[in-house]
Formats: structure tokens, sequence, C-alpha cells
């Protein structure tokens, strides 16, 4: 048999790692000298997306996603659970040897992504203790660094103590040497270093160092800000030419405004693309001034906990006019800025409204978020795409909710405000402008729906026929909905949170009325009326009909009124 030209075989593997089919990667690296080095390369370029990563979100949730058979005992999910874990890292042991050396090929110059964060998780997994005297051993004990106070083992019949790992120190030096071993292989080939985006816990000492080995770096994400400097800005300008996207975390120090505006103003003019900052409570006037140095090139801005006076101050950010994506969450929703700044909300305004790329929009806990959007949804050249707005009232809002239909772009919409002491009229407000909106594709109204009746999500189903999720609550939501549910065939998610009065026969109707096109619907109801009930059988031919129907799914809860006397603490 005549062997496949070279070319071939990269596209083979190129093919498989698109498709993250890890397995036939690995098959393909064992079975063939010719193709151990494409399916090596392409792997490891992608490992980061492998399913052996753990994500650490609780043991339970693990031995169902890792196990494939639900009749497994404890023991047989837990030791399925313990393969995955030392599957997880040998992937990370051969990657730190390799930037030793001491390995056939050199995985590290392949891998494109360097997350500190998930080789943190593996160190700090109950399941790694078992493993860590493997995994340090040999050429790795140069890495192996414990506190001095020893943890004790909780686990059931052991007595002795294991020294607890001194994780920060092990992430530096394992970073060091990577990154070290990524930029002297790259000079020495005369070669770009394949890495583009590093993440973790990284300090300030050694940011600055990393990065100017990383040459084709585009992203960092950071867990503590304050490793951000000017010192590091300079690196990047000087050394990663393609670097334009930043998150991190929050900050462990309590003022670092004016670092992260030196930061930021030390990059290169108009390069950064994208900032996030998750907890931006360390943000302030300096760091929105300076972002303005990136005015003609910043298209995603996330500030998340901006803290209430740098919310008053988003207006320095007047001259960043190339947003796309904008998302600010208030600390507490108590930020009103029409109340204590009459003069900054205009300006907000006016901002907003310059941004004439401006496709998604998201303000939480923001009180005077329904004032400033009731001016930019009537603005002729603003047409949002997505909109979310989350922590109002319903009452004294018709304003906004009639802007709201001037937004005829809108393919999502999410609002989640508070109803209570909401009139008729309130609420025949936001049905008439939501039914205008007929781009939408989700359609989230869950809390603010909660004196909605099935007359409501009729009028809107009528309309709104291009509805792929949609999620509302109510209360008397009746059989008649299910008219118009069947109106909507491009539906693949109905959360329904309403008190509802369903019936057995009726919901089998709605799923025989299913196309093709609902391939795929997730349908929960989630608060059906306890005087309504579904028995068990009746739950499983309703999720076996949905199943052989459109391959969906059903859900069901039914609803019980928590007793008052049992919360009431006794006399």
């Amino acid at each position: 048999m005549q062997d496949l030209p070279a070319d071939c075989l990269y596209l083979i593997c190129e093919e498989l790692a698109a498709k993250r089919d890890f397995g036939t990667l690995f098959a393909c690296a064992v079975s063939s000298k010719s193709l151990v080095k494409p399916a090596l390369l392409r792997m490891y370029r992608v490992h980061d997306e492998s399913p052996i990563r753990s994500s650490g979100e609780g043991n339970e949730t693990d031995f169902e996603k890792n196990s494939t058979n639900n009749d497994q005992t404890f023991e047989e999910k837990l030791a399925a659970v313990k393969k995955i874990t030392s599957k997880w890292a040998l992937q990370w042991k051969s990657i730190i040897r390799s930037s030793m050396g001491h390995t056939l090929y050199p995985y590290c110059l392949y891998i494109r992504s360097l997350d500190l964060r998930n080789l943190a998780e593996l160190l700090d997994d109950p399941l790694f203790r078992g493993l860590s005297q493997i995994f340090f051993a040999g050429d790795m004990t140069q890495f192996l660094r414990t506190v001095d106070t020893p943890m004790k083992q909780k686990i059931r019949g052991a007595k002795a103590s294991y020294e607890k790992l001194d994780v920060p120190v092990i992430l530096d030096l394992v970073g060091e040497s990577i990154t070290s071993f990524v930029s002297t292989a790259a000079t020495q080939n005369k070669a770009t270093v394949a890495l583009e985006d590093i993440s973790g816990n990284i300090s300030g000492l050694a940011l600055p160092r990393w990065v100017g080995r990383i040459s084709r770096l585009k992203g960092m994400t950071l867990w503590d800000g304050a490793a951000l400097s000017e010192g590091v800005a300079t690196s990047i300008a000087n050394n990663c030419p393609e670097f334009d996207d930043l998150t991190f975390y929050g900050s462990l120090k309590p003022d670092i405004d004016q670092d992260l505006a030196s930061f930021f103003s030390g990059l290169k003019k108009d390069s950064l693309r994208s900032f996030t900052a998750l907890s931006a409570s360390a943000v302030g006037r300096e760091t929105l001034l300076s972002l303005n140095h990136h005015k003609s090139s910043l298209k995603r801005l996330k500030l998340d906990g901006l803290r209430s006076k740098a919310i008053e101050k988003l207006y320095l950010l007047q001259e960043c006019v190339a947003l796309e994506t904008l998302e600010i969450h208030g600390p507490d929703g108590l930020v009103n800025l029409e109340a204590t700044e009459n003069d900054v909300s205009p300006e907000i305004i006016a901002w907003l409204g310059r941004c004439e790329r401006l496709r998604d929009l998201l303000l939480r806990n923001l009180a005077s978020g329904p004032a400033i959007l009731t001016q930019v949804c009537l603005r002729n050249n603003i047409r949002l795409q997505t909109l979310q707005v989350v922590g109002y009232s319903v009452v004294g809002n018709q304003d906004f909710h009639r802007a709201l239909s001037h937004q005829t772009s809108l393919e999502s919409l999410a609002l989640k405000a508070d109803p209570e002491g909401a009139f008729r009229d309130d609420i025949d407000v936001l049905i008439s402008s939501i039914s205008k909106l007929t781009k939408l594709r989700d359609l989230n109204l869950v809390s603010t729906s909660d004196y909605f009746r099935t007359s409501e999500i009729l009028n809107l189903s009528s309309v709104l026929t291009n509805l792929e999720d949609l999620s509302f609550g109510g209360y008397d939501v009746t059989d008649d909905l299910w008219r118009g549910m069947s109106n909507l065939h491009q539906l693949r998610k109905l959360d329904i949170s309403a008190m509802t009065s369903f019936s057995f026969d009726r919901i089998l109707a709605y799923i025989e009325t299913l196309k093709d096109s609902n391939r795929g619907l997730t349908l929960s109801v989630m608060s059906q009326k306890a005087e309504n009930p579904l028995s068990d059988y009746e739950e499983s031919v309703i999720k076996q009909s949905i199943r052989n129907k459109v391959d969906g799914k059903f859900d069901f809860t039914l609803f019980r009124e928590v007793d008052s006397e049992s919360e009431s603490f006794s006399d």
C-alpha cells in the first residue's frame, strides 16, 4: 500500500482536531510513525479542550459526566473518576517534562494556550493526593514545593498527614520553565512561538518576563489585576504585536486604579480589542480615562461589580465609540444617576448614542438603566441585536418599555424586573412593545412576567414566530397556551416557570405538532399546580414521546407551597 503524502496526513489530523476527536487522534499517534508527529501536534494544540481536564465542579457531577453506566456502584464510579484524574495529571506532566527536553516530542511547543488555572485545579483536587508522589517523581522534583504546615487527610480510616502543596509557587516554576523553553526553541529554530494565550494566578514579577518571551501572545486571563503595570505593558508593546484581549478576575490590592491606567496607556495605541473585569471594584476614574487610548480598537468592554463612583464616571469613556459589546454590572442597584448626578446621565446617554456599532448591551443592577436606555433605544443610529436589563422595576418604566419597540433589530431580549405593584397598563405596554420585535429569537421574561396570564403569552407567540428560546413566568396558565406554542416552529427551548394547570393529553397533543425544525427541543414545566399532577407513568410517556418526535427532553416539577407553620419558630 502506498503511503499518503505528509501534507494529507497533517490535513487529516487537523480535521480530527477541529472535531475535537481526541480518541482518534491518540489512536493515530500510536499506530504509525508517519502519523505520530501530526497527530500529537494537533492533539496538544487543542489540549485545553480535552475531556480529561476535569472541571472540579463536584464529585457527583463528575461521576455522572464520566460514567457511561448509570447502574455502576459508587466504587466503580469513583474508580472511573480516578482514571480520568490520572490521565489529566499525565497530560500536564508530559507538557512540563517536555519543557526540560526530557520527552521524545516537545509537547509544550505545540500548545497554544497555557492555562495554569487548570493546573491549579489539578493540584488542589483531592484525588490528586494519591498521584502526587508519582507526579513529582524523578526530574519533576524540582517543581515540588510545599507549605510548612501539613494537612490531615480527610480520608476515612487514614491517620497520617500530608504536606500541602504550595500551588502558587509551583505554578510560577512551571510557567517559568515552559515560557523559557518555548522562547529559546523559537530563537534557535528561527521560528515563532505557538503560545497565544496564558491564564492563571501570575505574579507581577513573573508576568513581564513571561510575556516578553511569547511573541504571538494574543490574550491573557489573570486572577489578580494587580499584576498589571506599566512594565508589563511595555513588554507587551515591544514583543507582542498581536495582543488585544485582557481579562482579570479582581484585585487583591484595594487601589490599583493608577496602575491599571498606566498599563492601558503603556500599550500601543488602538491595540486593545477586548477588556473584561469580572470584579471591577479596582476600576476607577483613571482606568476609564486610559481606555480612550484604545478608542478605535476597543470592541468589547465588560465591567462587573463596578463601584458606584466609577459608574458615575462612565461618561469618561466618551471617545470609545467603536464598542460592539458593552456589559455594565452595578454593585447593588442603588446607583441612580438621575437622582445623584443630574448632569452625568445626559453625558452617558450622549456617549452611548455615538456608539453606532453597538450590538450587544447588558445593564445589571443599575437603577437609572431604564432611563438611560429610554433615550438610547430611541436613537435611529443605534441598532441593537442583544439587550439584557436586570434589576429594575416594571412600575414606573413604561417609557422605557415603549422605547424598546424602536429596536426592531433585536434578536435576543432579556428583561429581569421586579413586577411587584404593576398594573394592567404596565403589562399591556410591555406586551405591545415586545410584539413589535419580530426578529426575536431569544426572549427571557422570567420574574418580569410573574403577573402574565395565558393571553399575554399567546399575544407574543402569535407574532414572534422566529423564537428559538422562550422563558417566562406567570399565573393560571392553562392548556390554551399550547395552540400558541404550536406556531413556534423554530423553538428549541421552552422554559415555563409560570403556575400552570396543564393536562397530560394536551401536552402530548402539542408534542405531535412539533416539526423537524424543533429538533432537540427542551420543554420545562417548572411550577405545575399541585391539584393538576402528572403521574410517573404520564411523565415517562411524555418524555418518550418528545424523544421520539424531535429527540427532545421534558422536565417537570410539581409546585408545592411551603407550609408557613413549618418555617416559623416555635414559641
